[in-house]
């Protein structure tokens, strides 16, 4: 049997070669094979650590149907202010009709409806200020900078417009409920006063529509969408 020649390289043979043999430099270099793979894995790996918690996608989904149920009753307070003055059109031409059952359930409609409409609005602060707190949190989880996650036109938008909403609503809460005595100035009060409402819910309705953005563009923000996921 002749006698194997060296290889170039300094690798030691193992004992069942022939004393002086060599392995190949190709034969001791590590398999690559699996490389790829690996890094490929490692990738998902920060791509699921990246991701927002659970939580956070439970607080925006909430929020926003809050969000949405309080843009509804704003429209059905629209609605039935609009009715509103409906009846008290017909009680300027005809003094009787006040005390007929349909104008006074549109009345009491109307009570129920702002007092619904007063409650959404402070369920809405009070959820978006815990949305808030945890859009934070996970920001600061997730290595990001909350001020920049949290900085948006829309978000300066919907404070600016808080300003003149805050002002109605201390004002109207102070407003005297003394109405005129005469009937037409009765009538021409009360519209004007339901003018001016209609006017400041629509005002909220902008505003909601803003919060809304705000909040999709905060979870974007923290998890941005794939092309096989949900944007939520």
């Amino acid at each position: 049997m002749p006698e194997l020649e060296p290889v170039a390289g300094d690798g030691e043979a193992p004992d069942w070669l022939p004393e002086g043999a060599r392995i190949p430099e190709q034969t001791r270099q590590e398999p690559e094979l699996f490389e790829p793979e690996i890094a490929e894995f490692a990738e998902y790996d920060d791509v699921i650590e990246d991701r927002p918690p659970v939580a956070l996608r439970a607080f925006t989904w909430v929020m926003l149907t809050v969000t949405v149920l309080h843009l509804v009753l704003l429209v059905v307070d629209v609605l039935v202010l609009r009715r509103e003055d409906a009846v008290l059109g017909e009680y300027a031409t005809e003094a009787g009709s006040m005390q007929e059952p349909a104008a006074q359930a549109v009345f009491a409609l109307v009570d129920r409806v702002g007092s619904a409409v007063g409650i959404a609005l402070w369920v809405t602060l009070l959820m978006f200020a815990v949305w808030f707190g945890v859009v934070g949190r996970v920001a600061d989880r997730l290595g990001r900078d909350r001020r920049t996650v949290l900085r948006h036109w829309t978000y300066l938008g919907w404070r600016l417009a808080l300003i003149p909403l805050v002002v109605y609503l201390f004002a109207e809460a102070a407003r005297d409920e003394v109405r005129p005595t005469e009937r037409l100035a009765f009538v021409a009060d009360a519209i004007a006063a339901n003018h001016t409402a209609i006017v400041f819910v629509s005002l909220r309705m902008l505003m909601l529509g803003l919060l809304a953005w705000f909040v999709v563009v905060v979870w974007r923000r923290l998890n941005p969408p794939r092309d096989d996921a949900l944007p939520f």
